[in-house]
C-alpha cells in the first residue's frame, strides 16, 4: 500500500510539473544595427585630355571598354588654314576602364590627406552639375578633358557621411567603426569595408577607408545612397527570463524528452547581446527546447 501511495504521489507531482513548464523552440535570427549612409566613390582615375582643338573621333570605342597602354583610343581633327584636315591621334598612357564621363572630381585626392579635404565642399558638392561627356563629333577644344581611365585593380576607396543623431539614436561607440569590419549595403549587394579614419563635419560624421570587396560594381559611380551595417550577430533570441546563472555563468534548462518522460538540464551559453526583455544566445541550443519559466523547477 505504501508503494502504491508513492507511484500515485510521483505520478501526480509528475503530472502538475508537465503542466507547469513552459518550454520554446529558441528562434533563429540575424540581429544588426544598420542605418542610411551617403558615400562618395574614390578611384584610382586619371584623365585624358584633347591635345588640341579640334573635332572627336573614338573610332568605335565604347563605354566601360578595357584598354591597354600606347593604345589608340580617339582621334582629333582640325583644319589648316590652307584647308588640310589636320589629324591627331591620342594614345592612352595608362591601362584600365575607359569611361566618357568626366565630373572633375577624378583627381580630386590625388596626394593629399584626409586632413587637408574641405568635407563640407565635398558633402555639399552637385557632381551631377559637373558631369559632362563627349560624344562622337563634338568640337572641342584644347585641354579638354575627353576620357577617364579607371585603374580596375586599385582599391575603391570612400568617404561617408551620416547624421550625428544616428550615433545617439542607436547608442553606439564611433570607436566601433574602426575597430569591426563593417558591411556597406544597397538593395541588391553588400560589401565589407574598412574605416580608417572618423570624425566631424558639421551635423554629419563622416568616415573614410576602402572597400574590401572587388569594385567592378562601382564603374562610373561617385556618390551613392547605402546602408551601413554596423555589426551584426547572429543566434538564438529567447526571453530573457529564461536565464538562470549558476556560479555567475549563464545558462538555460533545455529539455530532453523520451517515450515516457522528460528532463531538464542546465547547459551554460553565451549572451551575444540583450534586446528589450529577450537575449540572443549562441548556437549551443539549437534543435532543443528551453525553458522560459524555469523558477518552477
Amino acid at each position: 500500500m505504501s508503494i502504491l501511495l508513492l507511484a500515485l504521489l510521483f505520478t501526480g507531482i509528475w503530472s502538475v510539473s508537465s503542466e507547469v513548464v513552459k518550454v520554446v523552440k529558441p528562434e533563429f535570427h540575424v540581429i544588426s544595427t544598420e542605418f542610411p549612409v551617403e558615400v562618395i566613390l574614390i578611384r584610382d582615375e586619371k584623365i585624358i585630355r584633347s591635345p588640341s582643338m579640334g573635332r572627336i573621333s573614338f573610332g568605335g570605342l565604347s563605354e566601360g571598354e578595357r584598354i591597354r597602354v600606347n593604345q589608340q583610343i580617339a582621334t582629333v581633327t582640325n583644319q589648316t588654314f590652307e584647308g588640310i584636315n589636320n589629324q591627331i591621334a591620342i594614345i592612352a598612357d595608362s591601362s584600365g576602364v575607359v569611361s566618357f564621363y568626366t565630373d572633375g572630381f577624378e583627381e580630386f585626392l590625388r596626394g593629399r590627406q584626409i586632413g587637408d579635404i574641405d568635407l563640407i565642399e565635398i558633402k555639399n558638392r552637385d557632381f551631377d552639375q559637373y558631369l559632362e561627356r563627349r560624344n562622337e563629333g563634338d568640337l572641342i577644344a584644347g585641354g579638354t578633358p575627353i576620357f577617364r581611365v579607371i585603374n580596375p585593380f586599385a582599391d575603391v576607396n570612400f568617404i561617408l557621411f551620416f547624421s550625428k543623431d544616428d550615433v545617439i539614436r542607436l547608442g553606439f561607440e564611433l570607436s566601433e567603426l574602426e575597430s569591426n569590419t563593417i558591411i556597406l549595403k544597397d538593395e541588391m549587394n553588400e560589401y565589407r569595408i574598412s574605416i580608417t579614419n572618423v570624425g566631424f563635419s558639421e551635423e554629419s560624421v563622416f568616415c573614410s577607408g576602402r572597400i574590401i570587396n572587388p569594385g567592378e560594381d562601382f564603374h562610373n559611380m561617385r556618390r551613392g545612397e547605402f546602408t551601413l551595417v554596423l555589426d551584426s550577430l547572429a543566434g538564438y533570441l529567447i526571453s530573457a527570463e529564461a536565464i538562470v546563472y549558476v556560479e555567475g555563468e549563464p545558462g538555460v534548462y533545455i529539455q530532453r524528452r523520451t517515450l515516457t518522460r522528460s528532463s531538464y538540464n542546465w547547459v551554460n551559453v553565451e549572451i551575444l547581446g540583450r534586446f528589450s526583455d529577450e537575449v540572443l544566445l549562441t548556437r549551443e541550443i539549437s534543435g532543443y527546447s528551453v525553458v522560459i519559466n524555469p523558477e518552477v523547477l
